[in-house]
């Protein structure tokens, strides 16, 4: 029988389980989390992690009520769709969100549940970080990172060359964790880059560059860029179409059949 435990007071509605009672986490762990936005930067970058990181493993899941009655599985194998993971290496904890919740106001509970678990003394972590992209429209060729971040967080982030975001909104499931860090110990910041409305594998790359130097990781992004580029290809030639048909759609249209004679 696999042991179960709540380690952390949960929120109405959510609950963070730890399957993996065997692994401590360090104190002042940094967690990520990749939640299923706009261009998929968030599991794009979790996975990436998750495959990469090599002493990281699976340690729990969270549950909830509004979660989508939506089951994913890799090579056959049943997984959560909102899952935890540790690197004892790195210090770090990486939840992936693979589905949406149903309802926006579902990630207010389920911020409480996360921020409550990191503060727990059985993880007293010390950041939080997501990430959120910014949708553009068209082909995208460069993919900056910028930030926003709490006060103490800010210097250390500018040492690595990112630039801030002067004003803005954060608006989803990234909003109310970074909400509820603010009213907590644990700091908080987010990671921005361009993205189109569907999966932008080359603005998750640019973001994990980001990563390896703060976390001294040594994730390969090169596989990420590649497909990005397949993708914009792709676009490129659905747009060369789309003007084609409008071209032709423009033409003044000949009639099937000439007539030189009318008769009565």
């Amino acid at each position: 029988m696999v042991k179960k435990e709540y380690i952390c007071e949960k929120g109405k509605r959510s609950t963070l389980i730890i399957e993996d009672l065997q692994t401590e986490i360090k104190e002042g762990a940094t967690m990520i989390l990749g939640f299923a936005g706009v261009g998929l930067i968030g599991p794009i970058v979790a996975n990436a992690l998750i495959e990469q990181i090599p002493d990281i493993k699976e340690i729990g899941f969270v549950t909830s009520e509004y979660l989508p009655p939506i089951s994913v599985f890799y090579q056959g194998v049943l997984k959560h769709p909102f899952r935890l993971y540790y690197s004892p290496q790195h210090n770090l904890i990486v939840g992936i969100v693979e589905v949406p919740f149903q309802v926006s106001t579902a990630y207010n509970d389920l911020s409480k549940t996360i921020t409550n678990w990191l503060l727990s003394e059985d993880v007293k972590a010390k950041e939080v970080l997501i990430f959120q992209g910014i949708p553009q429209r068209g082909i995208i060729d460069d993919y900056p990172v910028y930030y926003a971040a709490e006060e103490e967080v800010m210097g250390r982030l500018e040492q690595y060359g990112l630039e801030k975001v002067d004003k803005g909104i954060i608006v989803g499931p990234e909003a109310t964790i970074l909400n509820e860090a603010l009213t907590n110990k644990l700091r908080a910041y987010a990671l921005f880059t361009p993205v189109l409305e569907i999966p932008t594998p080359e603005g998750a790359a640019s973001i994990i560059e980001v990563l390896n130097q703060i976390y001294s990781l040594n994730i390969e992004t090169s596989k990420l860029i590649e497909e990005g580029k397949e993708i914009k290809a792709k676009m490129l030639e659905l747009a060369e179409k789309a003007q084609q048909y409008q071209r032709q759609q423009q033409l003044p249209q000949e009639p099937k059949e000439r007539y030189t004679q009318y008769f009565q």
